[in-house]
């Protein structure tokens, strides 16, 4: 199969219908690399998988996102410099990529961050 299909059969068998992954158990590097090609221009860089590998342990460790402050202290990015990454932002960019589903990005603001 070649990489086109592979992609295709990916955003048809395994996103919803705002793009997140499902189930996202199914993230791995290769399927971040993948739903990467349908969201940024280029390639992700070194800095772009800073981002996606803490979002992604944070959300296995706590079963939510981080809040945008703890992301920018804990990895050393500006929230410029985030958006200079992300252009969707974090949620549509980032969060996507990470394999993290979309009613994450949801929650009330309200909800306590560990």
């Amino acid at each position: 199969m070649n990489e086109q299909a592979t992609i295709t059969v990916v955003a048809r068998a395994h996103l919803d219908e705002d793009g997140y992954l499902l189930p996202s158990e199914r993230w791995d590097a290769n399927v971040g690399r993948l739903l990467a090609r349908n969201i940024m221009r280029n390639e992700l860089t070194e800095d772009h998988w800073k981002i996606v590998e803490y979002l992604r342990r944070y959300y296995l460790e706590f079963d939510i996102v981080p809040p945008i402050r703890k992301l920018c202290r804990d990895t050393g990015f500006s929230l410029s410099g985030l958006y200079k990454l992300f252009p969707t932002g974090v949620a549509r960019g980032a969060g996507k990529i990470a394999g993290i589903p979309g009613a994450v990005f949801k929650l009330p603001q309200t909800v306590l961050y560990p």
